[in-house]
């Protein structure tokens, strides 16, 4: 029977741990053969029946050395494997070989019977199975894990198979969760997977809320060892430094302009707010657009503090000159009358006629939607207009002054700036690696919202790669990478974890607890939304419950054979001989996890349960990207 055919019936229960009584044969068949040889050299047996007993020792010796090293090995894989390290260049080696899978590690894949001997360990001390260290180093590859180190060693140690585990692109086409606690070896594992994305070719975009500076390293030098630029670099907190980002400039109608900026508004804004606003900022946006002028950040601050007045006059002084009786200037004081109040004492005279004439006469003649939604927000009630902004300024403000609006809304024609101008767009189409630091310790909501702008321009051109039909098969495939996704998740982002798979966006989202996630969200519930659209998973050591009890549903559920032996003695009080005994031996099956939740919070740094949506689970351990091994 192969391993891949094993089960928690067909496996030895104890006899893997057991003492190595192998060891006193393969002894005696040692002391036979010398024994054998010292009659030969002593001339006591000739060479014929020497080398018959020479064959028959040798036999048994090979098998009992087998035996025994079967049995110490398995006992030796108890002590686990200590952290290893690997080299960039090491890596796109191994990725040469396998252009179209993904690299998980190293280790085994988990069947039923590692669910097995795992629960049979609980039963047990396995501190009095593990063999000296020495023995341990000497048996195998890797050294043992110190005893210093987090995490329990056993749970590595269930299988004496450690090998490189590779998994088609295809499966992970759903979305992966990287999920683990503080020092885990959450960023080991997301420094591996955007490495090997450098490697294949890939368009990668790393969104990183926090700003690592090893993960930030470790993309530079994966890819000078792939041969590739090096990556293109955007942080808020920097921003003299990488390049300037332009979140505005790809759009194919001001909706997009408009859903954009939406991402910038407050999480707790009452529903209506945010619809008007949403509505206001695509009337600023149609207004520009049809004066012929790009919409940006700046811009649309301005004229949301300022109001729409300076944008709508020029819009209906032109539509009058083109659509009006060349006379209608004649009726002045009577469009002036019908104009009403103006909504600010500051509005001229001139806009008051003019917005009365396109209500009376121009609307029903040549309507304009740009202008049409631009009355709509002139018309509104000011004081609603005022609370609404005096929530969405503070946020388009800090977008829109100092060095940072430079970066967000760069100008082609400075001089003084030589920063590479980009786009999203930009960066898909000539293939570049792309990592964004968000700063979001010191400042959570700007990098909210700077994350929220740009997934919702991704969103977008998901959306028109997905109508060109444009895909991973038939053009660049994009594999997007989000640390922290608790900081920056949106409504653009569960788009593109639900459709974006179709136009070619590959996409990792690394988290410490869903405990985060749905505090961000709002409830479990909502949270759940998120995780639903993530059908892979690798785990790390996690602390947390909630995310103990989604990695243990996640990974399903099997049957775990439990013996029971009992033994009764009964003898008579009289003389005469009678006396009983029995023995009894009970074996029945019980539907437990899969992989105990209680081993989630023991995992070793750098050591993870992965569940692939193909319905295969590994145990796996990641090596430690570095530059040079020394």
């Amino acid at each position: 029977m192969s391993h891949s055919q094993k089960t928690s019936q067909t496996f030895d229960r104890y006899d893997c741990w057991r003492p190595a009584y192998e060891g006193y044969a393969l002894f005696a068949w040692t002391v036979g053969f010398g024994y054998v040889t010292w009659l030969y050299l002593t001339h006591r047996l000739p060479l014929s029946w020497c080398s018959i007993l020479w064959t028959l020792t040798s036999a048994f010796l090979i098998k009992r050395s087998y035996e025994t090293l079967k049995v110490l090995t398995a006992r030796a894989s108890l002590s686990g494997s200590k952290l290893t390290f690997m080299t960039f260049e090491e890596l796109a080696k191994i990725m040469r070989g396998h252009p179209n899978d993904l690299w998980l590690g190293i280790g085994f894949r988990w069947w039923p019977e590692h669910s097995q001997k795992l629960y049979e360990l609980m039963k047990l001390d396995w501190t009095k199975l593990l063999l000296p260290k020495w023995l341990s180093n000497l048996l195998l590859p890797n050294q043992a894990l110190p005893d210093e180190a987090a995490g329990l060693p056993i749970i590595h140690g269930v299988s004496d198979i450690d090998e490189s585990i590779f998994r088609p692109l295809k499966n992970f086409e759903g979305g992966l969760c990287l999920c683990g606690t503080t020092q885990a070896g959450k960023g080991v594992y997301l420094s591996h997977l955007v490495a090997q994305a450098i490697a294949r070719g890939d368009v990668v975009i790393v969104i990183d809320p926090k700003h690592s500076s090893r993960l930030k390293d470790n993309i530079l030098h994966a890819c000078r060892a792939c041969g590739r630029d090096d990556p293109l670099t955007f942080h808020p907190a920097f921003p003299d430094t990488g390049v300037r980002l332009d979140p505005m400039h790809s759009f194919t109608n001001a909706t997009e302009i408009a859903s954009r900026i939406r991402q910038a508004f407050p999480p707790n804004m009452d529903e209506s707010f945010a619809n008007f606003a949403w509505m206001a900022v695509n009337a600023i946006a149609q207004g520009l657009i049809a004066l012929e002028i790009r919409p940006t950040l700046p811009l649309i601050a301005k004229y949301v503090k300022l109001g729409i007045y300076d944008l709508l006059e020029p819009l209906l002084e032109r539509h009058a000159r083109n659509y009006a009786h060349h006379d209608w200037q004649r009726n002045y004081s009577e469009l002036r009358e019908k104009a009403g109040r103006p909504p600010m004492p500051s509005v001229s005279d001139r806009l008051m006629v003019l917005v009365a004439l396109y209500e009376t006469e121009l609307h029903h003649l040549a309507p304009d939607p740009a202008i049409d939604g631009l009355i709509e927000v002139f018309r509104h009630n000011r004081e609603h207009y005022s609370k609404i902004t005096a929530s969405l300024l503070p946020i388009l403000s800090m977008l829109t002054t100092g060095k940072l609006a430079d970066s967000l809304s760069p100008s082609i024609t400075d001089p003084h700036d030589t920063r590479p101008v980009m786009n999203l767009e930009k960066v898909i189409n000539g293939g570049h690696v792309l990592y964004i630091g968000l700063d979001s310790m010191p400042n959570p909501t700007v990098a909210s919202t700077l994350a929220g702008i740009w997934l919702a321009d991704l969103a977008n051109i998901a959306g028109r790669r997905y109508n060109l039909g444009l895909s991973a098969l038939n053009s660049k495939r994009i594999s997007l990478f989000i640390d922290e996704v608790s900081n920056v998740i949106n409504v653009p982002l569960i788009e593109i974890l639900n459709k974006g798979a179709e136009s070619g966006i590959q996409t990792t989202c690394a988290m410490q607890t869903i405990a985060d996630l749905a505090h961000r969200m709002g409830s479990v519930e909502a949270a759940h939304v998120v995780l639903g659209n993530l059908n892979n998973l690798i785990a790390l050591r996690t602390k947390d419950q909630m995310t103990q009890n989604f990695v243990v549903e996640t990974l399903g559920n099997t049957y775990i054979a439990n013996q029971s032996l009992t033994i009764n003695n009964r003898a008579s009080d009289n003389l005469s001989p009678d006396y009983h005994s029995g023995l009894s031996r009970q074996m029945n099956t019980e539907l437990e996890p899969i992989f105990p939740p209680e081993f989630l919070g023991k995992l070793p740094n750098c050591e993870a349960i992965v569940q692939v949506s193909a319905g295969y689970i590994y145990k796996t351990r990641c090596p430690i990207l570095v530059n040079q091994k020394g």
